[in-house]
This record gives C-alpha cells, structure tokens and sequence, in this order.
C-alpha cells in the first residue's frame, strides 16, 4: 500500500496541530490542512483523493453536507472523521447518507482529535486508496447475449462467505454469492451482470448453477452438513412451476432440503402474490428455510412477517453501522429487532459485521447468528479448506436449535 494521506478540514487552532500530530503518529505521512470546502475540494482533487478525510462540521453545517457528499459521490476519501456538535437524531441520518455512498465514518464528537483518541476510532479502520468514480468505466461491458455463454463455460463461479454462530464464532454455514470470471481477466459482482441475466430470463439457471457448485464444493470436503443459502427475487417465485423445479433440482444434485434457504429480499414486493405465497408453501413444506434478508431497510417489513412463513430473518447491516458513536437509538433499535426475531421463533443472523467490537455487542445480546468481513469474505470453492480446518461436524438442526437455522446464497450482493 503507498504511504497512507489524510485531508483536515478545520479552522486553524489547537485541536487541528493536535490532530496533525496525532495522524504522522498514526503513519499518516501525507497530510493536507485546509479551512474551506471550496479548497478542500480542490486539494482532493489534485491529489486523487485520501485515504482518511477529517472534517469539522460546526462551521456552515449545511454546505459541509454538500461538500462530504461531494466528497462520497467521487470517492475522494475512503474514510471521514466528523467532529463537531450536531443536531439531536443528525448523526445517524448523516453517517448512513455517507455509509450508502461507499464511505467509512466516524464521530469524533466535540473532543479534541488526540492520538489516543483516535487510535480507539481508528482501531477498525483499514485504509484503502479512493477509487474516483471515473473508474466505473472501466469496470468492462456486459452484453446481454455473454450471459448465457458465461455460465455454459462456467465463467460464473460461486463464491462462500461464511455464517457463523455468535457464541463461538463457528461456522455453520455458507452464503454463496455469484461472481463472473471474465476472460479478459475482468472479476465482475453481480450487480453488473445480473441485471442481463435478468433481461434474459436466465435466473433460475444462474441459481441452480450456483446451488451445484456450492454443494459440490462442501461434499469433496466432506462437509454437507454445513448449510447453504439461495436468494430469491421476486419474479423467480412468481413462475408456475419454480417451486417443482427447485425439487427436481434438489433430488437429481442429492441435496437435503433442510439443508437450504431461500432468501427474499425486503425491498422487493412480491409479483403474482396468490402464485408467489403458493410456492414458498411448497419449499417450506419441501423442508426448505424461507429468509428475509436486508430487515429494517424497507416498508413493509412487518407486513411481510406475517403474510410470509419466515424461518430466518436476516438484520440489514446498518443495525450494526456506528453501534459505538453515543446515539442510544441504534442499541435500542438493534436490541429490539432481536427480541422481535425470538418472540416470532425466527433464527436471526446479523449481517455485516466487520470488527470485534460489533462481536461483542451481539454477544452481549443474545444474537443467535452473524456474517461479515470479521469471519471471513467470501472465497472461491478451492479455498475453502482453510475455513472449514477445525469446523466441527454440525448437529443435527433439532439439537441445534428451533427452529430451523438456515443460511443464504445470495444472488446479488
């Protein structure tokens, strides 16, 4: 990695000769100090962006959201400080903005950025270069006609990330998500070649494709007690025959299945409903799971609690995002939304769990489940020897527990 650099946005003073003494401490060699956005802007530019931005917001509050967003929206800096005192109920909307844009953020407060203040913000935070949004152009063109050639040649591969249990970070299972192998040495993720697979009616292929690559990955491990995961969309579960294509598939590939979950994302509504509700009564009754993923980012989440005969319910990652920054709500919101998962029976799995902390807050809690960076990112089936050394032999699901525990591949991630 090159020399790590940093941006501060502040009025001279004390606490930015603080702040600057702290980050060379903290290996940051490259610092820029700056009291405008308009300059601020400029300097971002000329340099490609940072990778650490420390921005106070006290001052012209409104033009510095302009400015942070700005800053997000070019990937000029792959994470920001915030300090300064905001509005009651501001931070979270402000971190979440920044957060969906792809940046990393922190509240440093009204306090003063000292060293070893910043080494505890700063503890998690893996540096990465910014990659300015020009670079979404080189990110190669898909055409709709590849698509059905790519998984012939099996250019698209399944990749698992593991699903471990809280208390004792053991894997149980996997999430399988879909990457396309271009032979130009390209590495596309799913939503830049999905929305293809999509126009050309090859998601069912896509899916089962991914189902035998994953299955036959853990069966030369000897390993098909571990669980696997399936996304769904929602034109998939609107079709007349899915849910008997899915048994077929199941039984030729010799797959258990209560082994498997399907996972419906929350944002999307679902088509054809009579025919829909039909078929996830079928998986359910099949012995499949049925998950709903990214709970808490729609608006019909506890609509579709009940209508729909859940075993799994996954939490959207930001209950997670800024757990520790002082806003009561996340822990309350968070602590909440399980006690919801176990009064309804469900097996709930935090996403996005990214440092030891956010482990110790679900432990705290009672979370049954998790997945994120922490465990592991998602690897290719000959990697994963590594993951499953030491995993014990999974019980059985009813010594396990009740209900069923389940886990996801997601299509789209």
């Amino acid at each position: 990695m090159p020399p790590l650099s940093a941006l501060i946005l502040q009025a001279s003073g004390l606490h930015r000769s603080t702040a600057v003494t702290a980050l060379h401490h903290l290996g940051y060699n490259f610092l820029s100090e700056v009291s405008s956005n308009a300059l601020a802007l400029d300097r971002l530019r000329s340099m490609g962006g940072v990778h650490l931005l420390i921005c106070d917001v006290r001052i012209d509050p409104v033009p510095r959201l302009e400015f942070l967003q700005t800053v997000a929206r070019e990937r000029l800096a792959h994470g920001v400080v915030v300090s300064g005192e905001m509005a009651p109920g501001t931070w979270s909307a402000l971190a979440h903005l920044l957060q969906l844009q792809g940046m990393k953020v922190f509240w440093l407060g009204n306090e003063a950025a000292t060293l070893e203040r910043l080494r505890t913000l700063l503890a998690d935070f893996e540096p990465q270069a910014p990659q300015r949004s020009i670079a979404l152009r080189d990110r190669g063109s898909v055409d709709d006609g590849n698509m059905g050639l790519a998984l012939e040649r099996g250019e698209i591969r399944a990749a698992l990330q593991p699903k471990v249990t809280v208390a004792t970070a053991q894997i149980y299972g996997f999430e399988v998500l879909a990457r396309w192998h271009r032979e130009d040495g390209q590495v596309l993720l799913p939503d830049q070649f999905l929305p293809a697979l999509r126009r050309g009616g090859l998601l069912d292929a896509l899916l089962f494709n991914l189902m035998g690559q994953a299955h036959d990955a853990l069966r030369a491990h000897g390993r098909t007690d571990l669980e696997l995961s399936f996304n769904l969309e929602a034109e998939q579960i609107a079709q007349t025959d899915f849910s008997a294509s899915v048994e077929r598939e199941l039984q030729r590939r010799e797959i258990n299945p209560r082994n498997v979950t399907f996972e419906l994302t929350e944002t999307s509504p679902l088509h054809a409903p009579p025919l829909s509700l039909e078929n996830v009564l079928r998986l359910r009754l099949l012995g499949c799971g049925l998950a709903i993923d990214d709970f808490g980012c729609g608006h019909s989440t506890l609509q579709r609690l009940v209508e729909l005969p859940f075993t799994e319910l996954k939490l959207d990652r930001n209950f997670l995002a800024n757990l520790n920054t002082g806003d009561p709500r996340r822990l309350i919101v968070l602590t909440n939304a399980l006690a919801l998962g176990r009064e309804l029976g469900l097996h709930v799995v935090a996403e996005g769990v990214e440092n030891a902390s956010q482990h110790r807050q679900l432990q705290s809690l009672g979370c049954e489940a998790a997945q994120g960076h922490l465990f592991g990112k998602p690897v290719a089936a000959s990697e994963l020897s590594g993951l499953l050394r030491g995993t014990p032999t999974r019980l059985p699901k009813a010594e396990v527990i009740a209900p069923k525990a389940d886990s996801v591949v997601r299509l789209a991630e």
